[in-house]
């Protein structure tokens, strides 16, 4: 693959935050991956629940062929007077996902009479090409402009060229149901199972699973990337393809990317040559999937010492080894295995 175009990124996984920062000091809030939410909606703050009057600011962007929408939106803070939140989400057609992580400002104007400034520019060449952006959102006030969200990294496009993208392999459908979509592949010579899971938060609003299985074994890649659909989970579908990484031992390590796609607004004009329109968001990526067919491990070198078993395996009962792990006994208990594995990454 070209190394001149930018495709990389590191996987984004849930962060075990509140979505309400702490407005009046003590320790600041890690960022939140964006298109993720912690946990569930339903469990991030006592007040996700109720109804709360809210001010919606929509602002629409055209960015090559794909039109946007970006909603802001501002909530009373709480338990806290005098505080809003502010959030950023973005929608195409029937989908709409947040972006960047809740902004808490203290205002003493009617949130109605704030404008904003949102726009995107290209960073850099990518691919496909034409779905790399970055993005700004000021917020001004009494003359004077606040910047509230950047992203540096929004992937999103109108019919994307993904066979431009070289020695690409792509997973095809074999299953759809209204909670679940299946999607099959081969990788590193193992003929694997990509499960997109769908799971119900509130009316309209999902979060997403991906995970994978081989021949039965496998773990989640993602969770809790949280969708709002003004259609059924089965009038959306995903883009998921893997690249070749030089590794060793060889076919051991790959990329892999997950767009989520949907049909494009009614009314759109389609590109060139393509009748059936469509938004295709990047909705996560990894570029150390390690999966492989026999692995020659032996190929790591004389250097290399191979340990061998000391007995047979043997069944013991005693305490969970998670009290190994300083911290991790305030958890969840409800916390998905990926989120265990990510606050043990955070620890380190």
């Amino acid at each position: 693959m070209n190394t001149e175009f930018d495709d990389p990124s590191p996987a984004y996984t849930p962060t075990a935050v509140s979505w309400l920062p702490n407005l009046y000091g003590g320790r600041r809030l890690p960022n939140l991956p964006r298109h993720f939410a912690s946990r569930s909606t339903d469990s991030t703050s006592s007040t996700s629940s109720v109804d709360v009057q809210k001010i919606i600011h929509t602002y629409n962007v055209t960015v090559g062929f794909a039109e946007l929408q970006f909603n802001i939106t501002i909530e009373p803070a709480q338990g806290h007077p005098g505080h809003h939140l502010f959030f950023l989400t973005l929608k195409t057609g029937p989908v709409e996902r947040p972006l960047c992580q809740p902004i808490a400002m203290k205002l003493q104007v009617d949130p109605r009479n704030l404008t904003f400034s949102v726009f995107v520019f290209p960073p850099k060449t990518s691919l496909p090409q034409g779905c790399l952006w970055s993005l700004r959102v000021w917020l001004r006030a009494n003359e004077i402009d606040h910047r509230l969200f950047s992203d540096e990294r929004l992937w999103v496009g109108r019919d994307p060229d993904f066979y431009s993208i070289e020695n690409a392999s792509f997973a095809r459908q074999r299953e759809i149901r209204s909670d679940v979509q299946v999607y099959k592949t081969v990788l590193g010579r193992v003929l694997i199972d990509l499960i997109v899971r769908w799971r119900s938060i509130s009316s309209k609003v999902y979060s997403l699973s991906l995970e994978y299985d081989a021949n039965g074994v496998g773990r989640v890649l993602f969770s809790d990337c949280v969708v709002r659909i003004d259609c059924t989970p089965q009038e959306v579908d995903f883009v998921m393809y893997t690249i070749p990484i030089s590794s060793n031992p060889r076919g051991a390590s790959h990329r892999l990317r997950v767009w989520l796609r949907v049909p494009a607004p009614a009314g759109a004009t389609p590109t060139s040559g393509n009748s059936r329109s469509q938004i295709c968001h990047r909705i996560w990526s990894s570029d150390d999937f390690k999966i492989g067919h026999l692995l020659d491990f032996s190929s790591l070198g004389s250097k290399m010492i191979m340990g061998v078993p000391a007995s047979t395996p043997r069944t013991q009962t005693s305490i969970s080894e998670q009290s190994l792990y300083p911290g991790d006994s305030k958890r969840d208990p409800n916390a998905s295995p990926t989120d265990y594995t990510n606050d043990r990454k955070e620890a380190m």
